[in-house]
């Protein structure tokens, strides 16, 4: 049998070979996803859980010692206090019923009550509870949802804040 030459040769396959080069980019695109995980991760947790407390941890700092002397007032004053929470529907309902240390109705106070969420601020919710009878105030939050919830409830007599409660209750569906 003749050879020939005009075709082309067999091409033999060139037996894979690992470069430096080879190395440094998939060690480099493996720290680049690690990093772009990282990154995506963090942006979304920052977004929904920003550790914030406060807003200015300096102010709050200022206003320390003026809080501690309102506690002890408060302590002083011995009130009674009874705060409820209960579910209407979707809603919930905020109740409070102050008394003085002789058991008589404390009326004529401006009450606020807020539901803080323990993650998001955002979903917090706020009311001003109006008096029916002497000492007893009562609000309906529109829409909150089930879970847990911070129930911080303030009373102020004018300018001045005279009873501040903070309870941690679970709102049932």
């Amino acid at each position: 049998m003749p050879i020939d030459l005009t075709a082309p040769a067999p091409r033999q396959a060139k037996p894979f070979r690992l470069t430096g080069r080879m190395v440094l980019a998939g060690m480099i695109g493996f720290f680049l996803v690690v990093a772009g995980v990282n990154a995506v991760m963090m942006t979304i947790a920052i977004r929904t859980m920003p550790g914030v407390d406060v807003k200015s941890a300096y102010e709050t700092s200022q206003r320390f010692n003026g809080e501690i002397a309102r506690m002890h007032a408060q302590v002083q004053r011995g009130w009674q206090a009874s705060a409820q929470l209960r579910r209407s529907g979707t809603d919930a309902v905020v109740s409070l019923s102050l008394r003085d240390s002789a058991g008589a109705p404390v009326a004529g106070l401006l009450v606020e009550a807020r539901l803080e969420h323990p993650a998001a601020r955002r979903e917090d919710h706020a009311a001003s509870l109006s008096e029916g009878a002497a000492g007893d105030y009562a609000a309906t939050i529109p829409a909150v949802h089930s879970g847990g919830w911070t129930l911080v409830v303030q009373a102020m007599q004018g300018t001045e804040t005279v009873f501040v409660s903070r309870s941690r209750v679970v709102l049932k569906d």
